[in-house]
């Protein structure tokens, strides 16, 4: 193990010569991050063998990428962020996964960074922020030992599941709270979680994160040996009681990793895209009648797939933004479950549309040569997610149950405006 770098980011030109030469905007609206993430595609493309054999993103991608603001969509406006909606981070998200998934990851998770830094005090802000262009990692499982100490915390711990560290100014890491040895309660009467913001100097990174496939989301884990200390100020509450008078983005601590969905979607659409291709190539300059039926049926079944995934998706992220940028209003348990559960939901889709381009492909998906071989393997890496369980179906299940004022499905729900049309209509 070794201490990880200080200095993880050389830039080796100035933003605005970036911005300049592939014709990107400044970052200062949500729209302009859309922008610019359609901009850096290609640049994308041509980093993804590099990205692969670095198991983190290659230095042009991470440039281009933070001159791009990918990276801060999560910032919340009262702090001069863009406060993009989850609808437009899951949107960035499954457009840069679509042609690298590890590319996506990357913008997936340290996005959270800006969700993080928005439970700072305005000293500690300052001080951990003085540009909004300060990628943050973090990992919370499993979690550390933080001690209570005098003006904050003594912390240890060993984390794992580490993406995009190698490309972040900051490092969170997840513990739990001891003072005087003894276990301190939260406001969820269980043991308190909490964020931190690691001293650079004290984390040892193992470079570990050698895998099937998103090699490039450099998810090393890393540990603290010797007690660092981390001040007061440098920490949230990780399982924080939702808050519907808090930001928008940080109105429960369960949005923060939403925009990992896209990450799913873009990889199924990447798949989709090259089984057909690879049907179109058969055919040549003939009409589709003259593949067989079967094919046919199977990559229209994919397509299905994809395109009602996305669609559900951006509805639940939709409705979920209404909710989280009305002043006052908070999350129902069932709002916030389905959100959760989008994820498992868009992976079970990546499952059955991946199954489907490995029968259109047939025994060529082994190859190397062949591009679906990758972005198989990515795929059945990001569903080793911890967020596409289907476990989370069954909490989704349980909300329903618990509050049957909402229903069991979007259009039965009165917490929503769907809800309410449907109502209405009756």
């Amino acid at each position: 193990m070794t201490a990880i770098d200080t200095n993880p980011s050389p830039r080796e030109a100035t933003t605005e010569t970036i911005r300049a030469e592939y014709g990107l905007s400044v970052p200062d609206t949500a729209e302009a991050i859309v922008g610019n993430a359609h901009a850096i595609l290609p640049v994308i493309a041509e980093e993804a063998d590099e990205i692969e054999r670095l198991a983190r993103l290659s230095p042009r991608a991470e440039r281009v990428m933070r001159a791009a603001g990918v990276f801060e969509m999560g910032f919340p406006a009262h702090r001069g962020g863009v406060e993009a909606t989850l609808a437009q981070q899951v949107e960035v998200t499954a457009l840069i996964a679509a042609v690298d998934a590890s590319a996506g990851w990357n913008v997936g998770v340290l996005n959270a960074g800006g969700y993080y830094a928005g439970r700072l005090g305005d000293e500690a802000y300052a001080e951990l922020y003085p540009t909004r262009d300060m990628p943050t990692s973090g990992a919370f499982h499993p979690r550390g030992r933080a001690e209570r100490v005098d003006g904050g915390y003594l912390v240890t711990g060993e984390w794992n599941w580490g993406s995009g560290s190698y490309t972040a100014e900051h490092i969170v890491g997840g513990a739990e709270v001891f003072e005087n040895g003894e276990p301190v309660t939260g406001a969820h009467g269980k043991q308190m979680h909490l964020g931190l913001w690691l001293p650079r100097p004290s984390i040892e990174v193992s470079h570990n994160w050698q895998t099937l496939g998103v090699r490039g989301s450099g998810s090393t884990s890393y540990s603290i040996t010797e007690p660092a200390f981390v001040p007061a100020g440098h920490a949230f509450d990780r399982e924080a009681l939702d808050n519907g008078d808090a930001d928008p983005l940080n109105k429960s601590v369960h949005v923060s990793h939403f925009a990992l969905t896209g990450v799913v979607l873009g990889v199924a659409r990447h798949a989709v895209q090259l089984a057909g291709d690879f049907v179109r190539a058969r055919l040549g300059s003939a009409d589709a009648a003259k593949i067989d039926a079967a094919t046919r049926q199977a990559l229209g079944e994919a397509m299905g797939e994809v395109d009602f995934a996305y669609a559900g998706v951006r509805e639940v992220a939709r409705l979920t933004d209404e909710v989280l940028w009305t002043p006052g209003l908070a999350l129902t348990p069932v709002q916030r479950t389905r959100m959760t559960a989008a994820n498992a939901v868009a992976a079970n889709a990546l499952r059955r549309s991946m199954n489907l381009c490995m029968e259109i492909a047939s025994a060529s998906y082994i190859l190397d040569v062949n591009p679906i071989q990758r972005v198989l393997r990515d795929g059945m890496s990001a569903l080793a997610h911890a967020g596409t369980r289907r476990t989370h179906l069954g909490t989704y299940a349980a909300a329903a149950l618990n509050n049957p004022q909402n229903g069991y499905t979007i259009p039965d729900d009165v917490s929503n405006d769907g809800g309410a049309r449907v109502r209405e209509s009756r």
